[in-house]
C-alpha cells in the first residue's frame, strides 16, 4: 500500500478580516497535491503571525494559546489520517476534512454547499439558466459569509449547524447591515432555502430549519405610464441618436411586454407567422423558460423595420447595457416631462397595465404574452386597472353631483 503525500500548513487568510481587522488562521491539508482548508476559528492582528513558522509571535497569553491550540489541531489531523490510511481506505482531502469537522463523512460545510450549487449552476449559465440569477447566488454566498465572521467570529460551519436561530439572525443581519428591503431580504433567504434543499435532498442535512420561517412578500406598486405620458412619449422629437434609440425600444417593449434580457437577444428567428397571418413574436422567457407569443402591432413593426440591419451581431433592436439604459432613460424622461422613474421594466408594466388590460384585453390573454406561469402574477396588473378605475368613476361621480347640484339649484 502506497502512502499519499500528505502535508499540513497553517496560513492567514489576510485578505478576509473581521469586523476588528482580524484575519482568521487556516489549517491547509494537502494530500496528493488537492488541498482544502480548515478553519481554526481564531483571528488575529496580520503584525502578529509568522508565515514561514505558521504560529503566532507568541508573546501574549492569547497567542500562546493560539500557538497550543495548532500543535493539538496537527497532531488530531495526522491522528485521523493514520486512522483512516490503516484502514485502507481512500484518503482525499475533502475527505479527511469531513471526517475532521464531523464523524459522518458525508458531512459539508455551509459554503461548500453553496459553492458545489454554484459551480453546477453555473454550467447551465446560457443553457437554461441566466447570468443575473447565478450572481444573485454568488451575492447571497457572500452575504452568508459575511454574516458567519461578523456574528459567530467563524469563516465556515456545517450544514448540520444551521438552525432556526441562525436563519433569524441572518435576516436581522441584512436588514440592519445593509438596510434591505423586506422582499430583497426574502428572496435572499428563499435562495438560501433553496440550496439547503439540496443538502438535505442528499443526506447531508438531518434536519429543515427552514421548516418554521415563512417567507412574507411585501406587495409593492408596479410603476406604469399611462397613454398621455406613452403618447407625449412616442412623438416627442429627439435630436441624440443615441436617446432616439432607447425611446424606440423601450416603446418596442410597452408595446411586445419582453422583459430587457428577452428583447436583447431577439433575432430574425423570433419572428413568425401567426395564426391571422401577421407577424408575431414567438421566444422563451429567460428568466422563466416560459414559451411568450406576442402579435405585433404597428408600432414595434415600424421600430423593427427601422433598425433592420443596424444593429449588429444579428440582434435586431440596438439595445446597450441595462444599467446604461436606464440612465438613458432617465435623460429621456426629463427631456419629455415625466415625473416617475424611468426604467426599462418600467415598459413591461406599461405593456400589462395601459396598452392591454386597460383596452379590454382578457387578463389571460396578457398573461400568456408577459409568459407568466401563474395567472396570480398577472392579476397584480389587474388590481392596478381595477384602482385606477375605481378613482376615475370616484372623480366623474364628483363631476355628477357638482353638475346636478348646481342644475337643481336653478329650478
Amino acid at each position: 500500500m502506497n502512502k499519499s503525500t500528505f502535508s499540513i500548513l497553517f496560513i492567514m487568510q489576510k485578505g478576509k478580516p473581521n469586523a476588528e481587522g482580524n484575519a482568521p488562521i487556516f489549517a491547509r491539508i494537502t494530500i496528493n497535491h488537492q488541498m482544502t482548508h480548515l478553519a481554526t476559528r481564531y483571528y488575529l492582528p496580520a503584525d502578529r503571525w509568522l508565515p514561514k513558522e505558521g504560529r503566532t509571535v507568541g508573546r501574549t497569553k492569547e497567542e500562546k494559546e493560539v500557538n497550543a491550540y495548532l500543535d493539538n489541531l496537527r497532531g488530531l489531523i495526522y491522528a485521523k489520517y493514520n486512522e483512516m490510511f490503516l484502514a485502507g481506505e481512500v484518503v482525499t482531502a475533502r475527505k479527511l476534512k469531513c471526517r475532521l469537522i464531523s464523524k459522518d463523512e458525508k458531512s459539508m460545510t455551509l459554503l461548500e454547499l453553496f459553492d458545489d450549487y454554484i459551480k453546477d449552476y453555473s454550467k447551465l449559465v446560457g443553457v437554461s439558466k441566466t447570468k443575473k440569477t447565478c450572481d444573485r447566488y454568488i451575492l447571497t454566498r457572500r452575504r452568508i459569509e459575511e454574516f458567519m465572521q461578523s456574528e459567530y467570529k467563524r469563516t465556515d460551519i456545517s450544514v448540520n449547524d444551521v438552525n432556526p436561530k441562525f436563519i433569524s439572525n441572518f435576516e436581522i443581519f441584512l436588514r440592519t447591515q445593509y438596510k434591505l428591503s423586506n422582499n430583497y431580504v426574502m428572496k435572499m433567504i428563499q435562495r438560501f432555502r433553496s440550496i439547503y434543499q439540496v443538502a438535505i435532498d442528499n443526506g447531508w442535512a438531518n434536519k429543515n430549519p427552514f421548516v418554521c420561517f415563512k417567507l412574507k412578500f411585501e406587495n409593492t406598486e408596479r410603476g406604469y405610464l399611462t397613454m398621455a405620458e406613452l403618447t407625449k412619449l412616442i412623438n416627442k422629437q429627439l435630436t441624440s441618436k443615441r436617446l432616439e434609440q432607447i425611446r424606440d425600444v423601450f416603446v418596442f417593449s410597452c408595446f411586445t411586454g419582453l422583459a430587457y434580457c428577452d428583447a436583447q437577444a431577439l433575432t430574425a428567428e423570433h419572428i413568425i407567422v401567426g395564426p391571422n397571418g401577421a407577424p408575431w413574436l414567438r421566444t422563451h422567457r429567460q428568466k422563466t423558460s416560459t414559451p411568450v407569443d406576442v402579435p405585433l402591432l404597428d408600432l414595434p413593426r415600424e421600430i423593427l423595420a427601422k433598425y433592420e440591419g443596424n444593429s449588429g451581431n444579428d440582434k435586431l433592436l440596438p439595445i446597450p447595457s441595462n444599467q446604461k439604459c436606464n440612465d438613458y432613460l432617465k435623460e429621456v424622461a426629463a427631456i419629455c416631462g415625466i415625473d416617475k422613474r424611468l426604467t426599462f421594466h418600467l415598459a413591461r408594466h406599461t405593456f400589462a397595465t395601459t396598452v392591454t388590460l386597460t383596452n379590454g384585453v382578457p387578463i389571460e390573454s396578457v398573461s400568456k404574452m408577459l409568459g407568466h406561469r401563474s395567472l396570480k402574477t398577472t392579476q397584480i396588473y389587474a388590481k392596478i386597472v381595477n384602482d385606477k378605475l375605481a378613482e376615475d368613476m370616484s372623480k366623474l361621480s364628483d363631476r355628477l353631483t357638482s353638475l346636478t347640484q348646481s342644475k337643481s339649484s336653478t329650478i
